[in-house]
C-alpha cells in the first residue's frame, strides 16, 4: 500500500508528494503529529462524553472519528446475544455507508473462541476486499469504490464491546503506522460505551424499581436519619393525601398525628438500633390491624442514612382467618353439642311426661301445685336449650327461593310489634322501595331478622329507638339491612367475641343467637357487620351481595346513605 506523512495542517500527503526532511524536520514533524493525536483524542473525548445516553455517545464517537481523522464512511458493531442466544455483532450506528450497504449485513456471529483470544489478536486491523468473507459484501463495497477499510477493536479492560470500522472511497489516506494511536482511540470509545451501558442499566433498573415501588398495594415510606419523609409511593398518596403535602414532613406528624415519635415507633427503634423492626397491631390511625416494618440503610462507615418504612394491612385476612378458625370450632363444637342435646332430649322427655300426668291424676295442695309448675317450665326451658342446641349443631337445608326482603321485615315486624310496644320501645322502618329479590329461604332469613329485632329490643331495658332500614348499595352491589338500636351498646372487650357459641351476658340466654345467624348468612353467601358504642347502641348489618342479574333495583327508590 503506498503510504505518506501527516503535515503541519494535519493533511495527510501521499509518497513524493515531498523531498525528505532533515532531523530538525522530522522532530518537528513529531511534534506537531503528537500534537494533533493528542488534539484528535481532546475532540473525540469531548464528543463521546457530552452525553451518558448510549445512542448519543455511538453517534458522537462516529462523527466525531469521521471528522477529526477525515473518513467518509463508519459504522458501530456492538457485542450482543441473539433471540437464540448466540453471540453477535449488530449494527448500533452507522453513517457514509449507502442503506443497499448496511442493509446486507446488519449482524453477523462472533465465535467464542474468537472472543476468549481476543487479548491475543491485534486490535487494529486493515483489511483489503480480497480479505473480506463475504462475497456480496465484497462486491457490493467494490460497486461503491472502497477498496480497503480499517477495523478498530472497541474494548476495555473488561474485554471487547463492538466493533468500528471506517473506510473512504479509494484507498485509505492512514498509515498502518498509526495502529497505537488507533488503538487508544477504540479503547477510549469503548470506556464511554462501557460507561454509558453501565448508565442505562442504571436507569433501567431505577425505572423498574420505581415501577414496583409505586405498584406495591401498601403504604411505603423513605424516611431520612433527621426524621423527615424523603419518598413515598402511590399507594401512600392514595391513603395519607398528596405528596407533596408528605414530602418533608416529619413522619411521626404523618403517621401518629402527634408532636413527636411516640414510644414503640418502629422507625423509632429502628433508628436506635440500626436494626430491622417488626411490630403488628391496629394502626395509630386506621385501627384494624396491620403489620409495621422498618429497615435501616446504612453507608459505608455503617451510618444511618435513611429509614425504608412499610405498612402492610392485614385486616381483612385477619377477618378470614378468625372466621375460617371460628368455622372450625363451630364444626367441633356442634358434634358435641349434638351428641349431649340429644342425651338430655330423652331423660328430659320423660321427665316432662312424668311430671304432666302428675299434674292431671293427683290432687295437689297451692304449694305442691307451684312446684310441679316450676318443674314443667324449667324443663320447656331445658327443652328450648336443646332445640337451640341441635338447630346450631346441625341445620337443615335451606330452601332457597325468590323472596323480598322488605316482605320479609314486615311480616317479623307484625309477629315483634307487641313485644316492642310493651318494652316502650319507639320502632322506626325506613324500607327503600323498589329492592330485587333475593334467592333465599325466607324462613332462615325471617329467623335472623327475628333474633336481631329481640336482641335490639332487649338492649333497652328501660326503652329507646329501634330502626330498621334497608337499602340498595350501588358500590357494592348489594341489598342491606341494618337494624341500630340505642341501648346499651357492646362492651369493647365483647365484641370479638359475640358471634361465638354459649358467650351471652344476658340472665337468661343460650348465647347461640347470633352463631346461628352468621351460619345461616354464611349459607346464603351474606355476612353480618357490627358497629357499637358502649353506653350509646349497637348497629347490626347485614350485607346480601346481588348476583349479575340483580345488580340493578326493579324500580327506581329513595337511596337511603
Amino acid at each position: 500500500m503506498t503510504t505518506g506523512r501527516w503535515n503541519s495542517g494535519s493533511e495527510y500527503l501521499p509518497a513524493g508528494g515531498t523531498a525528505p526532511l532533515d532531523p530538525a524536520s522530522s522532530l518537528k514533524e513529531k511534534i506537531l503529529r503528537q500534537h494533533n493525536e493528542l488534539q484528535i483524542l481532546f475532540d473525540i473525548s469531548s464528543a463521546i462524553h457530552s452525553s451518558p445516553r448510549l445512542e448519543d455517545v455511538l453517534h458522537q464517537s462516529l462523527m466525531a472519528i469521521l471528522r477529526t481523522l477525515r473518513f467518509k464512511m463508519g459504522a458501530i458493531y456492538l457485542l450482543r446475544a441473539d433471540e437464540r442466544g448466540e453471540r453477535v455483532m449488530s449494527l448500533a450506528a452507522q453513517q457514509g455507508f449507502s442503506s443497499t450497504l448496511v442493509s446486507s449485513i446488519r449482524s453477523f456471529p462472533v465465535k467464542e473462541s474468537w472472543l476468549r483470544d481476543f487479548g491475543k489478536r491485534e486490535p487494529v486491523v486493515w483489511l483489503r476486499l480480497d480479505h473480506l468473507f463475504f462475497p456480496d459484501l465484497r462486491e457490493r463495497m467494490a460497486g461503491e469504490g472502497i477498496q480497503e477499510i480499517v477495523r478498530i477493536a472497541l474494548f476495555t479492560q473488561n474485554g471487547i464491546l463492538g466493533l468500528l470500522y471506517v473506510a473512504n472511497h479509494g484507498e485509505l489516506q492512514i498509515r498502518p503506522d498509526r495502529k497505537e494511536f488507533l488503538t487508544t482511540i477504540g479503547q477510549q470509545i469503548g470506556v464511554a460505551i462501557e460507561n454509558a451501558q453501565l448508565f442505562e442499566s442504571v436507569q433501567r433498573a431505577k425505572t423498574e424499581l420505581e415501577i414496583s415501588f409505586d405498584a406495591i398495594q401498601h403504604s411505603i415510606f423513605l424516611v431520612e436519619a433527621s426524621g423527615r419523609i424523603l419518598r413515598v409511593n402511590r399507594t401512600t398518596e392514595d391513603v395519607y393525601g398528596v405528596k407533596e403535602t408528605l414530602l418533608g414532613s416529619p413522619y411521626w406528624r404523618v403517621l401518629y398525628s402527634t408532636a413527636e415519635p411516640p414510644s414503640g415507633c418502629p422507625i423509632r427503634e429502628c433508628m436506635w438500633s440500626k436494626r430491622p423492626v417488626q411490630k403488628e397491631g391496629p394502626h395509630p390511625r386506621w385501627g384494624g390491624f396491620y403489620r409495621f416494618y422498618a429497615f435501616p440503610v446504612l453507608n459505608l462507615s455503617s451510618q444511618l442514612e435513611r429509614i425504608v418504612y412499610y405498612e402492610k394491612d392485614e385486616t381483612e385476612a385477619r377477618r378470614l382467618e378468625q372466621r375460617l378458625q371460628q368455622t372450625e370450632r363451630l364444626k367441633s363444637l356442634g358434634t358435641l353439642a349434638a351428641g349431649i342435646a340429644h342425651e338430655i332430649r330423652n331423660p328430659l322427655a320423660t321427665i316432662n311426661f312424668n311430671a304432666q300426668m302428675l299434674q292431671r291424676e293427683l290432687e295437689l295442695d297451692e304449694s305442691q301445685s307451684q312446684m310441679l309448675g316450676d318443674l314443667l317450665q324449667e324443663v320447656r326451658k331445658i327443652d328450648t336449650i336443646v332445640r337451640e342446641v341441635l338447630s346450631f349443631a346441625r341445620p337443615r337445608e335451606p330452601q332457597f327461593l325468590s323472596a323480598n326482603l322488605n316482605d320479609i321485615v314486615r311480616h317479623c315486624h307484625n309477629l315483634s310489634k307487641v313485644h316492642i310496644r310493651k318494652a316502650h320501645v319507639d320502632f322506626r322502618m325506613e324500607l327503600e322501595e323498589g329492592l330485587p329479590d333475593l334467592v333465599m329461604d325466607s324462613d332462615q332469613i325471617s329467623q335472623v331478622v327475628m333474633n336481631l329485632l329481640i336482641n335490639a329490643v332487649e338492649a333497652m331495658p328501660q326503652g329507646g329507638r329501634l330502626t330498621v332500614r334497608t337499602r340498595y348499595a350501588d358500590e357494592i352491589p348489594a341489598v342491606v339491612l341494618s337494624v341500630e338500636d340505642t341501648g346499651e351498646g357492646i362492651l369493647p372487650e365483647d365484641e370479638g367475641r359475640i358471634f361465638d357459641p354459649f358467650f351471652t351476658r344476658k340472665a337468661e340466654g343460650t348465647g347461640l343467637g347470633l352463631s346461628i345467624c352468621r351460619r345461616i348468612l354464611e349459607r346464603h353467601g351474606a355476612h353480618m357487620e357490627v358497629e357499637s358504642t358502649w353506653g350509646e347502641g349497637s348497629t347490626f348489618r347485614v350485607i346480601f351481595p346481588l348476583d349479575e342479574k340483580n345488580r340493578e333495583p326493579a324500580a327506581e327508590g329513595t337511596r337511603l346513605n
